[in-house]
């Protein structure tokens, strides 16, 4: 069928494209919408007169696929039965496809223009880069910056801003930023992109660099997206004071009570740690939505307050994917199993949904409360898994005590074809070393770091401690640790310390926690642990020192907590 309409559409461009039709149709072939479009252009171009333009309408409607959206299929008709058949053509463009997001259609569409030989203008443009955006196609984007420029719309900012956006969005920075520096003048939205690709690449810094550039040297005036962007950027940050003085500009800006806007306030305090700021947002807002309500939630899971989250959640009238996921990383974060499984009963009594967001944190729920088999039972179910699914998974069986299941499940995830992350690695070392797999933890340490390109932070070099020191190999540990980058954190050296309780060397533990004073005096777990030291040695004088001389220093050993 494709290939008749290839051919139907190369007919079209010698003699009459009428009387091709008309072969192909008593052939008993239905040409597409596309083919029918072309055959009345040149019909039209050509002067023949076979089809009156009233008729023009009836005869399109034979090529219309019922995925086509159908306002945009009347008014082509329309053009057509009017006799305007340019203006129907034209009309046949991406940005219709855009707004009801089917994206991959609109790419169709604009090869189909193309093959009509309709020169492409700023608006199909920027629909089909916004297309590669949403779809992460960024080979596909390249070849349409390629059209850009060689059509001389390099300096169209509605365009631009769109390529800053597709580099934004497909981690690209560099080449976002690249582009916006080659701007004579930027306007306030490729202000916004370059803002928004520095914040989706975590690049926190230069997204507040930029919106306060952008407010002192070239007196633009933000729009809603900026101000949530920008708030975003100070909430991951952590600067409550830069959230505020973004705050005090937002009222003067007419914008105090738009709900992007203020469901961005609301998720900032929460990041930052300012609940009652959070709560006053959210309860001044005239205009409430799921993503301001998940953003209250969310701040207050984040800080920890995971019995407000669940009184919340039971107190809110609409819930949506996100509220549900929220609320179950509150249930993980106390195991509250017996509420998760509430909630997983209402989330399963809406029906229709199969959320990767909401079954992940389903997974993690039930493997942090010990259920490892339930949560494997629903990662088995699971029609699509994404990184946090996986590890997830890893993580609850590391955590109990599973560690070859753990192993497996991380081999499952390569073999699949997902990429594991910086988290990833985090439970497979953990897994190894709850497990007592020192080869295996050794292997995966560089694999890390050897094939995936990632950086060992002090959670990795923790578990490849704790792995070592349980096994007795302190030296190795300590060799580690010396080379590590991190190396001056005073929590690794605690972690080695602690695993020289269970050694006899207490040459070697004075040694580490002389290293642990220096890094920070204040700290107790180098006194008790050293102490402990001596007396599994029996140096019980030693010991007593060790007590008198936290008492000297003042240091006060800090009493643990529990949820139970």
């Amino acid at each position: 069928m494709a290939e008749k309409n290839a051919r139907m559409r190369g007919r079209s461009t010698e003699v009459g494209s009428w009387v091709y039709w008309r072969f192909w149709w008593l052939s008993r072939f239905h040409p597409n919408f596309v083919s029918l479009l072309r055959a009345l252009f040149r019909n039209e171009a050509e002067g023949n007169g076979i089809l009156k333009p009233e008729d023009s309408g009836t005869f399109l409607n034979l090529g219309v696929p019922q995925k086509r959206p159908a306002s945009k299929v009347t008014e082509i008709v329309e053009f057509c039965k009017s006799g305007s058949l340019y203006d129907a053509i034209r009309l046949l463009n991406s940005t219709g496809y855009i707004q009801v997001g089917k994206f991959e259609e609109s790419i169709k569409i604009f090869w189909d223009m193309v093959g009509l030989e309709i020169e492409p203008n700023d608006f199909t443009l920027s629909a089909v880069i916004k297309a590669c955006s949403e779809l992460g196609k960024l080979r596909l984007g390249w070849c349409f910056h390629g059209i850009v420029l060689r059509r001389g719309f390099d300096s169209n900012p509605i365009i631009s801003s769109a390529l800053i956006d597709m580099y934004g969005r497909n981690y690209c920075s560099k080449e976002a930023q690249r582009l916006f520096g080659e701007l004579l003048e930027p306007d306030a939205i490729c202000w916004t992109s370059v803002i928004s690709a520095f914040t989706r690449n975590d690049q926190f810094e230069e997204a507040l660099g930029f919106f306060f550039l952008m407010q002192r040297n070239h007196k633009l005036i933000p729009d809603s997206f900026t101000f949530g962007t920008v708030l975003t950027a100070c909430g991951n940050l952590r600067r409550l004071k830069q959230g505020k003085q973004i705050h005090s500009k937002v009222v003067p800006s007419g914008l105090s009570g738009n709900v992007v806007v203020e469901s961005s306030l609301v998720d900032m305090y929460g990041k930052c740690g300012s609940l009652n700021e959070a709560q006053g947002v959210f309860d001044r807002m005239v205009h409430k939505n799921s993503i301001s309500r998940c953003a209250l939630l969310g701040g207050y899971c984040q800080n920890k307050k995971f019995k407000t989250v669940l009184q919340l959640f039971r107190e809110m009238g609409e819930r949506d994917i996100y509220s549900f996921g929220t609320v179950l990383r509150a249930c993980a974060g106390i195991a509250a199993v017996r509420q998760g499984k509430e909630v997983h009963c209402q989330y399963v009594r809406r029906g229709g949904w199969r959320c990767v967001i909401v079954e992940s944190a389903l997974v993690d729920l039930y493997a942090k409360s010990g259920c490892v088999n339930l949560a494997h039972r629903m990662f088995a179910q699971m029609p699509i898994r994404n990184t946090i699914t996986w590890n997830s998974m890893i993580y609850g069986f590391a955590q109990n005590g599973r560690g070859d299941e753990a192993l497996k499940i991380f081999d499952n995830m390569i073999k699949e074809g997902t990429k594991p992350d910086y988290i990833s690695f985090i439970g497979v070392l953990f897994a190894c070393s709850h497990t007592g797999l020192v080869d295996e933890g050794r292997k995966h340490f560089v694999l890390m770091s050897e094939e995936y390109r990632i950086k060992p932070g002090v959670e990795h070099y923790n578990c490849m401690v704790d792995l070592l020191g349980r096994a007795g190999m302190i030296e190795e540990a300590e060799e580690l640790l010396e080379k590590a980058e991190c190396r001056k954190d005073p929590s690794l050296w605690a972690v080695l310390l602690g695993a020289c309780s269970t050694c006899t060397e207490s040459m070697t533990a004075e040694r580490i926690a002389r290293k642990v004073m220096e890094l920070d005096p204040e700290n107790h777990l180098s006194y008790v642990l050293l102490a402990n030291v001596y007396r599994a040695v029996g140096r019980w004088n030693d010991a007593e020192e060790i007590r008198r001389l936290m008492d000297d220093r003042r240091v006060k050993k800090m009493p643990g907590k529990s949820w139970m």
